[in-house]
């Protein structure tokens, strides 16, 4: 019961606080009373749980959610924030990566997280590089869907402990 407190009791100081500043009409309410906000509220609130019970079986939930939000957030207010769709999958690796470090587990889901956003981002600028490749690159971006479909089916039904 404890630990549930713990995140209950951030996120309702982080709603306090998100609801105050917006009934004050604070000039900065304007720009903080927005959804990717609320994103990284209950992912901070995630992560003090984790923190503070020294339990870390939600921090990938809690870097998750303050990375995204984070994403969107700053993707509203910086003009040079990439907009691709890689990005979400990009702020996923990163929570895993960063997870890494105290769950002992997902290095290799990050990585290759991290791989698939790159290439994602990029694909359209290996043409200019290797022109030998664009037909594969081509082919490979047009079902990568595919690719992520079969993998994770084989990840659910068959690659079971």
């Amino acid at each position: 019961m404890k630990k549930q407190s713990i995140f209950f009791g951030v996120l309702l100081v982080g709603f306090g606080i998100f609801f105050l500043v917006d009934e004050l009409n604070l000039k900065i309410a304007e720009h903080l009373y927005t959804w990717p906000l609320l994103l990284v509220l209950v992912g901070v609130a995630l992560g003090a749980q984790c923190r503070i019970s020294q339990d870390y079986s939600n921090v990938l939930a809690s870097y998750i959610l303050i990375t995204l939000g984070g994403h969107f957030y700053v993707s509203d207010w910086l003009p040079f924030w990439p907009q691709h769709t890689s990005m979400v999958i990009l702020m996923i690796a990163l929570s895993f990566l960063l997870s890494a470090k105290k769950s002992k587990t997902g290095l290799f889901q990050g990585i290759l997280l991290l791989l698939i956003a790159l290439f994602m981002m990029f694909s359209n600028n290996l043409n200019q590089f290797a022109p030998a490749v664009e037909n594969g690159v081509n082919y490979l971006a047009t079902f990568w869907p595919i690719l992520f479909l079969l993998i994770g089916l084989y990840l659910l039904f068959f690659k079971r402990k």
